[in-house]
């Protein structure tokens, strides 16, 4: 009897067993991150707002923003609140091109940046909204939102509120992703505070909390919360927070 073209069925079991995952496969981990997809970004903004880019991305390192990008679903309506130039839209939807990001900032120049960039990027699932996310006209669902280092530069009496809105506006078990400033150790608030007053001036009020404190609060308006302090080379003392809707 000839032998068999086809290997034997334990052979073939093996091959399939140690053959990379596909491109589309849910197992693989995408190419465009940390520094390429920073440096693609930083090419298409004006030089100042560039130079603010990178000093944005020296706070918000790949390690950081990896961590964050788990956390995210990697397809879906996404919430960018306080979205600036579209700095973290354009790095999350080169990682995961199936997320459909709508950023939200007050100033209009910034959105209209962020639209550039998105649109340079080839990422024209995603749209911007010029307004204040406590009252812009943002339409749910979300499957998930995200606000990164935002929330201490809102007034103290209205963030609450804030998290309440964002609440509102996921779907059941969305998740939202929240990156700020704890309050210790103290040394590392004053440096980040010096940082900000750089970048916002000494007037605006900045309302910084410790990290149980976001717990306790998101806890209260209907998120259960895990959290976890993430070190750096510098003393931010940076906590990431994923909050979902319950």
């Amino acid at each position: 009897m000839a032998p068999s073209s086809s290997p034997p069925h334990s052979l073939r079991s093996l091959r399939a067993r140690l053959t990379p995952p596909t491109q589309h496969s849910a197992l693989h981990a995408p190419e465009v991150y940390g520094r390429a997809a920073i440096t693609k970004i930083v090419r298409c903004l004006p030089p100042v707002e560039a130079a603010y880019s990178l000093v944005r991305f020296s706070i918000m390192r790949p390690k950081l923003l990896s961590v964050m990008d788990l956390l995210l679903p990697d397809e879906g309506r996404i919430l960018d609140v306080g979205c600036g130039f579209g700095l973290f839209a354009a790095y999350f939807g080169q990682t995961q091109p199936a997320r459909r990001i709508v950023g939200v900032d007050p100033d209009a120049r910034r959105i209209r940046l962020a639209r550039r960039v998105a649109d340079q990027l080839a990422l024209r699932q995603h749209s911007f909204v010029a307004g204040d996310v406590r009252d812009a006209p943002i339409e749910g669902p979300f499957d998930a939102a995200y606000v990164l280092d935002v929330m201490h530069h809102l007034p103290r009496e209205d963030q609450q509120r804030v998290l309440e809105r964002l609440r509102s506006l996921l779907v059941p078990g969305g998740i939202l992703v929240v990156k700020d400033i704890t309050t210790e150790p103290r040394y590392g608030l004053l440096f980040t505070e010096l940082l900000d007053r750089v970048m916002v001036g000494w007037d605006e009020p900045l309302a910084y909390r410790h990290h149980r404190e976001w717990g306790e609060i998101l806890t209260s308006v209907g998120f259960k919360v895990r959290m976890v302090r993430v070190p750096d080379v510098l003393p931010y003392p940076h906590v990431v927070i994923a909050a979902r809707k319950v």
